[in-house]
């Protein structure tokens, strides 16, 4: 749930709050009276009140009965309920962004990521090139790899491209550039359960056995073939029905979401962090949590409760009722506030580690003072897994002493040259854009020649590279070039 939630922008989760608040009628939404503190502050103090773990097992047996049943007794007071405060933010005014980004250049902004070699990038932007509307590979691999020669001159193998191809289904939104819907649902089940830290309950068992439906008996769950499937797999129908539940939340056109996100972006954004900076070198990181009330389960709910299960007699009919329908609802409201608290975890932490690397940046915003910066970097300094350092980092909008940024912004990437030294691209960018225009546009510099005059600036990188660079940043070849 986190991981969804962490998705979410500011309008997003605050729609996706109320709609929970009315699914659910254990979970109690109160306007917050106390409007001065509009954001949480960098200092690390927090407004919500944590709450003790609580986890599921596997299967439900008389221990973890009991230990479900536990939590309603660590609650003996209405004050002791686990809430959280969020507060109205006096920044949620709409700011100017960019412009949208494309379902190509979506993945390629992702690809700035990988170390790779030329040739090794290569084989995955063709990879990205290949993708259908849905987001999967339909062309055998070997085919690719003809094409490639016989079109590009590019000579690479079905092994080359295969390791590629592993690059690439690494990329957000998961399942992008799976070859069939298979494979498709195992790329999700897979990433899902390697962020365990953020499944709550027994989400990872449930994940589990999903997985294991969809690698050993895909044709069986194609063919809703029920009763064969809690044969072979040994489960009860509850428990196969749960596990449908979470494989019907997987996305079986992941290119589609990718490219109705592009295409539905609106040139203007609610900042999801405010960051400002002082005279003194002071920066201040602040969560804009947007007009958020406190969550909290309601205490009658769980005074209820307590009573019946503590009671010693035999309980009437309506009231064995009431504990079978609310204490599923207590427990639900229960895992989305620490849902909740988790994503505001996540968030702030996320863009302390980042500010930290990029201080130098946010105090001058001088983009020369950009380092290089990789999402490996900021998920070893947040102590967070890489995929999730991307959701923040691709849906997420920073607001810098009044301008806006994507967080995609503060991360830049060094490639290496022929002799495996460092290369600032956007430095490279910025020195091609300055010799073509000041080419004679009546003998336009040819991408060798810009090669020699960028080495002797310091910039050591061959032709080809040049191309690529070139094409990143719109600018035609030579021949296109040419004006008499």
């Amino acid at each position: 749930m986190t991981t969804r939630l962490l998705e979410l922008s500011v309008l997003e989760m605050e729609q996706r709050v109320k709609d929970e608040a009315i699914d659910n009628f254990a979970l109690e939404t109160t306007p917050d009276s106390d409007r001065d503190d509009a954001l949480a502050s960098s200092n690390g103090e927090s407004d919500d009140q944590d709450t003790d773990g609580f986890e599921e097992g596997r299967e439900e047996n008389p221990d973890e009965m009991a230990e479900r049943e536990a939590f309603i007794d660590d609650y003996l007071e209405s004050d002791d309920l686990p809430a959280f405060q969020q507060r109205h933010d006096a920044d949620r005014q709409e700011r100017p962004i960019g412009e949208t980004v494309s379902f190509v250049d979506s993945l390629m902004d992702q690809l700035m990521d990988y170390d790779l070699s030329d040739h090794q990038r290569e084989l995955v932007e063709y990879l990205i090139g290949s993708l259908n509307d849905n987001g999967y590979i339909e062309t055998p691999l070997s085919r690719i790899a003809d094409e490639m020669l016989f079109h590009h001159n590019v000579y690479t193998d079905e092994m080359e491209l295969s390791e590629a191809l592993s690059v690439l289904q690494q990329f957000d939104p998961p399942g992008i550039g799976a070859r069939n819907t298979q494979e498709c649902l195992l790329l999700q089940i897979d990433r899902k359960m390697n962020d365990k830290e953020h499944l709550l309950g027994n989400k990872y068992f449930l994940l589990e056995d999903g997985r294991r439906l969809i690698a050993d008996h895909y044709e069986l769950f194609v063919n809703n073939n029920v009763e064969k499937l809690k044969s072979v797999m040994g489960l009860s129908a509850a428990r196969l029905q749960l596990v449908f539940g979470e494989l019907r939340k997987l996305n079986l056109h992941p290119g589609l979401a990718l490219t109705e996100s592009a295409k539905d972006r609106v040139q203007s954004a609610i900042p999801d962090f405010i960051v400002e900076t002082d005279e003194n070198g002071q920066i201040d990181v602040r969560l804009n949590k947007g007009d958020l009330p406190t969550l909290r389960i309601n205490p009658e709910y769980v005074k209820q409760l307590k009573e019946y299960e503590s009671a010693k007699r035999q309980l009437t009919r309506g009231e064995q009722a009431f504990v079978t329908y609310t204490r599923p609802k207590v427990d639900a409201a229960r895992l989305f506030i620490e849902a909740v608290r988790q994503r505001r975890e996540t968030l702030l932490r996320t863009m302390k580690a980042i500010v930290q690397m990029q201080r130098q940046f946010f105090l001058t915003q001088d983009p020369n003072d950009l380092q290089p910066l990789i999402l490996k970097d900021v998920a070893e300094k947040a102590g967070y897994d890489i995929s999730t350092v991307s959701r923040v980092r691709n849906s997420k909008y920073c607001l810098l002493d009044g301008r806006m940024y994507p967080l995609s912004y503060f991360f830049k990437h060094l490639r290496l040259n022929a002799k495996g030294e460092s290369v600032d691209a956007s430095k490279a960018h910025e020195a091609i854009s300055q010799l073509i225009a000041a080419e004679d546009k009546a003998h336009p510099l040819s991408d060798q020649q810009i090669s020699a005059l960028l080495a002797q600036k310091g910039i050591n990188i061959k032709r080809r590279t040049v191309a690529k660079y070139r094409d990143e940043i719109g600018i035609p070849p030579m021949q296109h070039r040419l004006s008499i």
